[in-house]
């Protein structure tokens, strides 16, 4: 019976349209901004220094640094972490930060200054108001899966000078599969709750899918690297607690509110009934050209 009402459920949400919006995302992060640093990049940075390492590498044999201050558009900028690496590699780079969440933007303004602009909009809209041509390099971490990512990479395309730049880091399809082992379960048990649908987000499957992206909107390829990580924590429940803090669930705790007290205490039981005291994080990135 658990299951009829979850399909009912779901189906009468699907034909009502309510749909899990970017603005909701936005609000996820919202309530996560004040701790996103500490409880997900803490960790998690050593993978944007990587991909940043490799792409300063390629700014430093172009031609781009060599004549004016380097035009970076940050995607989705978060916190602002990418942009502030950058920034202590090239002092003068004018940079502009978008991000469809207010909390994160302000947290991001705490830590930069000079040269910085700070867009609250969702990236999808931001580019195609974009005049052709206008940045040197965009970044977009951990976001891309948000929006339909073949229109943001063909945007960025047009948005980007000859021989300029595009830098994306994201979560692969396979993911928190510890999450993902027990979310259906959770909204069975809670399918009263559920207030709006989550589609579910366009993740590439593996590196060889991820290039694709982008090869398919004629950029070239510069690398590309996968790997994962593993969150490892003492009890299921510091791992439910960390998961509903970072963000990484944005939207899915839209559809299903991961903080009421019975929820989550639910999320603990089930994460305990399978032993799960981690968390996997697996992401690819690369590095493309426009060429």
């Amino acid at each position: 019976m658990s299951k009829l009402r979850l399909y009912a459920k779901v189906a009468r949400l699907f034909f009502r349209k309510r749909i899990v919006t970017g603005k909701d995302i936005g609000q996820s992060y919202d309530q996560v901004s004040n701790h996103y640093t500490h409880t997900f990049l803490n960790t998690m940075h050593r993978y944007n220094d990587a991909m940043i390492s490799e792409l300063t590498k390629q700014l430093e044999q172009s031609k781009l640094v060599q004549s004016k201050p380097i035009k970076v558009l940050d995607l989705a900028a978060g916190t602002g972490y990418n942009s502030l690496a950058l920034r202590k590699i090239y002092p003068a780079a004018d940079l502009t930060l978008v991000d469809i969440s207010q909390g994160m933007l302000n947290e991001a303004r705490k830590h930069l200054q000079g040269n910085a602009s700070f867009i609250a909009d969702d990236m999808l809209n931001y580019l195609e108001d974009c005049p052709d041509e206008a940045f040197d390099v965009i970044i977009c971490a951990w976001a891309i899966k948000y929006r339909p990512p073949l229109q943001i990479i063909r945007q960025c395309r047009r948005v980007l000078k000859q021989d300029g730049y595009l830098s994306v880091i994201v979560n692969k399809k396979d993911t928190l599969p510890q999450v993902a082992r027990i979310y259906p379960q959770l909204l069975e048990n809670h399918s009263e709750k559920i207030s709006k649908l989550m589609l579910r987000l366009p993740n590439p499957k593996n590196m060889a899918a991820f290039d694709n992206w982008f090869i398919k909107n004629s950029f070239s390829k510069i690398v590309s690297r996968e790997g994962f990580h593993d969150f490892q924590f003492a009890t299921s429940r510091e791992l439910a607690e960390f998961v509903v803090s970072t963000g990484a669930l944005a939207g899915f705790d839209v559809m299903l509110d991961l903080r009421q007290p019975d929820v989550q205490s639910d999320m603990v039981r089930l994460l305990q009934k399978y032993g799960f005291t981690t968390a996997t994080h697996r992401y690819v990135y690369g590095i493309y050209r426009k060429s």
